[in-house]
């Protein structure tokens, strides 16, 4: 009990020491890669939506939780060999992520002495992945997943409440079936259409905005004045 008393006023004192802590929500496009296609398309685009709070330890470090919609869909339309163009299979899957991550700026960001209003940051953390419309065509496969979001973005301090982000982030799955097939599904004269070494991604980019619960410190301490006192107690 003393430990946990112990890491919770850890954890206290460091958000105090922060100062500040973040709140706020974006839009934005996602993207898929795997066995339909290989990098993504731009015709591919679907809409995207998160919302996040964010602890920032210090004028380096942040991290940020956050809870993000994706739409991603791809089809053979854009194939790329000649066994796509025969399968001509298409998707349209909903993914809903909880995740954390770090976030490393490389400009001291928020500093009291560089006031630096803007900074380049990477980013890097662990995510739960729950995929829906997804329907394998020969085994089942647990539709939650872990994924490991990284990338990097850019922030800018509209005003010290407000703040501007661009990010892009790849999220790298550990299984096979964002896509709905994989090695085995579906085959034409034994060749296989999946690739079962060739684990999906998806991709997630946007703008945001975030609000600051920024704590303004008081520059000289209240000392009363004991002349005064002295003299209404006299009275």
């Amino acid at each position: 009990m003393k430990k946990l008393i112990l890491v919770v006023f850890l954890g206290i004192s460091i958000v105090s020491k922060a100062q500040f802590i973040e709140f706020g929500g974006g839009i934005g496009a996602s993207h898929y890669t795997g066995d339909l296609v290989h990098y993504p398309h731009l015709e591919m685009t679907r809409p995207g939506a998160t919302g996040f709070l964010r602890l920032n330890f210090s004028n380096i470090v942040s991290f940020k939780t956050a809870f993000t919609y994706l739409n991603l869909s791809a089809s053979d339309d854009a194939f790329i060999d000649a066994l796509g163009e025969q399968r001509q299979y298409s998707f349209n899957h909903n993914v809903y992520e909880l995740s954390g991550v770090f976030e490393y700026h490389f400009l001291s960001y928020r500093s009291d002495k560089t006031r630096n209003k803007w900074a380049p940051y990477a980013l890097l953390g662990l995510g739960f992945a729950g995929v829906q419309g997804v329907e394998p065509t020969y085994e089942e496969f647990n539709k939650l997943q872990v994924v490991l979001p990284m990338g990097g973005g850019v922030k800018y301090e509209l005003t010290k409440q407000l703040t501007l982000g661009f990010e892009l982030a790849a999220r790298k799955t550990f299984f096979d079936y964002l896509d709905g097939i994989s090695d085995g599904d579906t085959r034409i004269k034994n060749y296989q259409y999946g690739n079962p070494n060739d684990k999906d991604w998806y991709f997630y980019s946007g703008i945001s905005l975030s609000y600051v619960l920024y704590k303004i410190p008081c520059p000289y301490p209240y000392i009363p004045n004991r002349a005064i006192l002295s003299r209404i107690r006299a009275n």
